[in-house]
């Protein structure tokens, strides 16, 4: 049987099955992880500062918090499949993007700290839900040759998200944090409405997310690919709870400044889903897996070489590509490892281990900095993460080529 590399590209081929039949699916996963980690998640970062600046929260409390959603989504990412061998995958899809809304528009209230961390977690949880169940309930039904371009339409939604919250927050959040809460849930509901008739009808039914294990003979390999991501899970909680408040507070240059470097980032992750697709396309799902965590571990780690305007934007940039680029392809490495039966439980083992490590991360980091003050050496250790992660990644590489295929 052929390895990773060489059946990822054979996804590329054309098809003779119509070419639409795959885009409005796709859209309403597009919705979906934008919904779910682009505004729920992500949008958090550039309101950071603001929290801080209109005494919402003090500078700990406000890092705490953005490590709640962390934990929210690793109750997701273990929920996932189970809640769709139970109720369906397009059910549970709608409910947890109204329930997003819900989330977001709780926050609009300065309850505290435990109000705002209640809803932080649930906006976690459903962003996980999101992210495990949009591309497997896409692409079920899907030919192998639209598969590939199908996840990464999905997963660019992250990026659309991050560039929307990047240049919109810092502005909503100067007319008052209320405004710009009201807004996200705005957006939540306007995005639910419009993915609602876009999901494939139906499905894919239950049994193609109940449990299966991954085929035998790739086993250690998808568990050392598993331990990579962990690597990644950690490796990128910096730039995605820090960048900002490192340029608006660290350096001093304000939250506008702050949420402008996020927008480079948002620039980047919403090319990120397709140039993985590409990069998978010449190099198969696993190189370009561990290749994009080395590059993602020395983009991590510029801001400790500079802090010249160019080179935190590139630094912003290329770990935005690179981000949705790596979840694009870990869903890809799951799905051509564990098969078609196997994805949902695979990914969604893969994307637990990756929320668990963001968990220690996003608490880990917050307690580091709430006692050092400085976000420097958060870069330090997630470049560390990452680089361990590609060495590991390596390593699955090697294991998956010499293990037996069936024939």
């Amino acid at each position: 049987m052929p390895t990773v590399q060489t059946r990822s590209a054979a996804a590329t081929r054309p098809a003779s099955s119509a070419a639409g039949q795959w885009l409005r699916p796709s859209l309403a996963g597009l919705m979906a992880t934008l919904l779910g980690l682009g505004l729920a998640r992500f949008a958090y970062t550039p309101l950071l500062p603001a929290l801080v600046q209109q005494g919402w929260l003090r500078a700990d409390a406000a890092a705490y918090l953005g490590a709640a959603a962390l934990l929210g989504y690793l109750i997701g990412a273990l929920l996932a499949a189970r809640a769709a061998v139970r109720w369906g995958n397009v059910p549970v899809l709608k409910a947890m993007m109204l329930l997003t809304a819900l989330a977001l528009a709780a926050c609009a209230w300065n309850g505290g700290v435990l109000w705002l961390s209640v809803w932080r977690v649930v906006a976690g949880i459903t962003g996980a839900v999101l992210v495990v169940l949009a591309a497997p309930t896409v692409v079920a039904g899907l030919p192998l040759a639209r598969k590939a371009r199908a996840v990464a339409v999905v997963f660019s939604g992250i990026g659309l998200g991050v560039i929307l919250a990047g240049f919109a927050m810092p502005v909503l959040a100067g007319q008052g944090l209320t405004t710009a809460w009201l807004v996200l849930a705005a957006a939540a509901l306007l995005l639910t409405a419009l993915a609602w008739r876009l999901w494939p009808e139906g499905g894919p039914a239950r049994p193609a997310v109940a449990p299966a294990a991954p085929v035998t003979s790739h086993r250690k390999a998808l568990a050392l690919f598993t331990l990579a991501y962990a690597g990644d899970g950690f490796g990128y909680v910096p730039h995605t709870l820090y960048l900002s408040d490192f340029v608006a507070r660290g350096l001093g240059q304000g939250v506008a400044a702050g949420g402008f470097y996020w927008a480079l980032f948002g620039a980047g992750a919403a090319a990120g889903a397709a140039a993985a697709g590409l990069l998978a396309a010449r190099l198969g799902f696993g190189r370009a897996f561990v290749l994009v965590l080395a590059m993602k571990a020395a983009a991590v780690a510029l801001p400790l070489l500079s802090t010249a305007g160019p080179v935190l934007a590139l630094s912003a940039i290329l770990v935005g590509l690179l981000t949705p680029g790596s979840v694009a392809l870990a869903s890809g490495v799951s799905a051509l490892l564990a098969g078609p039966a196997g994805h949902v439980r695979a990914w969604g083992r893969m994307t637990a281990v990756f929320a668990a490590t963001q968990v220690v991360g996003g608490y880990g980091l917050s307690a580091l900095f709430a006692t050092i003050g400085s976000h420097r050496p958060l870069f330090a250790l997630g470049a560390l993460a990452l680089a361990a992660g590609a060495a590991v990644g390596l390593l699955a590489l090697r294991i998956d080529h010499e293990e037996p295929r069936p024939s």
